[in-house]
């Protein structure tokens, strides 16, 4: 008994250590008090647009009749977090555990391994709180206030959401240990990060389709059913009976809601005993490294090239290898899967039009742009030392951190462009012109992160996924959709002076001039910021 208390209080004070040195962390990063009040106006905006957006959904729903869709929704809703959430825990586990700076030090103090997985367990699944208080939260109320829901669901449900990141985090944690005693150790993170994007994708795309094949009255239309056996299913079924939408009622409700805690206590422990035992192993194989190959030193001279297009090559050979830099452009595609799901079961919100096809990829392009254009600068790390000791000119520099993230989201933004358009079934023409104002969109958006990573780079991170949360993610993406909401304006006001081709085109006109006089303002300022950037 003394020695499961003694385990016990060290996992409670080790917790409480590392969860006030990542508050200290998350408050140096917020001390900008502009920096502060953008992310927690953007914040609220998020959560009461996700609110709105639901109750009046759901409210629509209700007075159509249509009790299928209503029934199936919130399963669904759920199953899209899980699959996001899928990427973002594999990146925590492999992150807190591995790749973080302060591991090497708690290996070597007096804590025993099981109070430092448990430790490291609620520090990932409190971070992942913060996405599902941002995400699910206000679904679930604007859910619930849409149907009149009973007082009991608003604490059962928040309960549920609150347990509802804890076993799907306990799972991944799991399966990271095991793939390190498995494969090679130099290919199990690389190999992990590429099994978290392929795997939620492949099972989203093919979910999503027998979605988009659905036809009939709303009245009577439903989605198919998801697998019973997820976490997402179960609390989704709750919150479909606690709105009166599936039978059972309240007393359903706190049954699903039940079983899921009850799955999350008898699944947690056992997890983390077995990433106890098999921790200290896996952590010390992650840092070995095979024998050097010999090879000859003149042979191993590249031929010269210019800096411009060694900088080029460089960061192309960095987003190859780098898998954890590809979640945005699949999360990007995501979104586009989603748009063509929501025109084939006949839910926009507005009529089907080109501008609006425009707007839509738009967005598309400014969440796959945000992150590539952030990080530009910033993932050079600890060499950028070498990088401004090196005889280049900050304009060689600055086109190489361009180019390299305008082609990543230039051709994921043509690539959904193309999609979209196809999938609703434009004219080649009309193809062309929403595959051209996704890539417009896209080089506005990596300016504008450009920017904003020479004027605040972050050189301090353990994983690339690091640099593009909290305040930085949150700046340029405001300033993208900025942009948008003007192209957006331009659009549809040129629409309704001047109808058909002629309006589409002073629309877009419009759209170039204001979009092209923004990157050339950004690249000068951060010409400046580059110049005057110290290391």
């Amino acid at each position: 008994m003394p020695r499961r208390r003694g385990l016990a209080i060290q996992s409670i004070l080790l917790t409480a250590d590392l969860l006030r040195i990542r508050a200290l962390a998350v408050r140096r990063e917020w001390s900008s008090s502009t920096i502060h009040v953008a992310a927690v106006s953007a914040g609220a905006t998020l959560f009461s647009l996700i609110y709105l957006g639901t109750y009046l959904g759901a409210h629509a729903l209700w007075q159509a009749g249509a009790i299928g869709l209503l029934s199936t929704v919130p399963p669904w809703a759920l199953l899209i977090y899980l699959l996001t959430d899928v990427v973002i825990a594999f990146g925590q586990a492999l992150g807190d555990l591995y790749a973080s700076r302060d591991m090497p030090l708690l290996m070597t103090m007096p804590v025993r391994v099981p109070a430092l997985i448990t430790s490291k367990f609620v520090l990932g699944v409190v971070q992942n709180e913060l996405y599902a208080a941002v995400f699910l939260l206000p679904f679930v109320l604007g859910y619930l206030s849409a149907l009149n829901a009973s007082w009991i669901a608003y604490p059962v449900m928040i309960v549920g959401i609150a347990v509802f990141p804890a076993i799907l985090y306990a799972a991944l944690v799991v399966v990271t240990i095991l793939a390190l005693r498995i494969v090679p150790a130099r290919l199990a993170k690389e190999s992990l990060w590429l099994i978290g994007a392929v795997v939620p994708t492949a099972f989203w795309i093919t979910m999503f389709y027998r979605i988009a094949h659905i036809t009939g009255d709303v009245t009577v239309m439903s989605l198919p059913a998801p697998p019973s056996w997820l976490p997402s299913t179960w609390l989704g079924w709750a919150l479909a009976s606690f709105g009166g939408a599936s039978p059972g009622g309240v007393g359903a409700g706190i049954g699903w809601t039940g079983l899921l805690l009850f799955e999350t206590f008898a699944v947690c422990p056992p997890a983390l005993w077995l990433v106890s035992y098999a921790f200290a192993r896996g952590w010390s194989d992650s840092f070995a490294t095979g024998a050097a190959k010999s090879v000859d030193s003149l042979n191993a001279i590249a031929p010269r090239r210019s800096g411009l297009r060694a900088l080029v090559l460089k960061d192309l050979l960095t987003f190859v290898r780098t898998p954890q830099l590809w979640f945005n452009h699949i999360g990007a595609l995501m979104f586009v899967v989603y748009l063509l799901v929501g025109h084939a079961v006949q839910t926009p919100v507005f009529p089907l039009t080109l501008q609006l096809a425009m707007v839509q990829i738009g967005f598309v392009a400014i969440l796959g742009s945000v992150t590539p254009g952030m990080t530009a600068l910033s993932l050079e790390h600890s060499s950028i030392w070498f990088l401004r000791s090196a005889p280049l000119n900050s304009r060689d520099i600055l086109i190489a951190k361009v180019l390299v993230p305008f082609a990543q989201t230039g051709t994921i933004a043509a690539i959904g462009g193309a999609l979209l358009s196809a999938g609703y079934g434009f004219p080649i023409a009309s193809r062309v012109v929403v595959v051209a104002f996704g890539i417009l969109m896209a080089a506005c958006s990596v300016s504008l992160g450009v920017a904003f990573d020479t004027r605040f780079p972050s050189f301090a991170w353990e994983n690339p996924n690091a640099i593009n949360r909290g305040p930085r993610m949150v700046i340029p993406f405001l300033n993208g959709l900025a942009m948008l909401v003007i192209c957006c304006g331009a659009l549809f006001f040129s629409r309704d002076e001047w109808p058909g081709a002629v309006g589409l085109a002073a629309g877009l006109a419009i759209s170039v001039i204001f979009s092209a006089l923004m990157v050339w303002q950004t690249l000068v300022r951060a010409s400046r910021n580059l110049e005057q950037l110290e290391v």
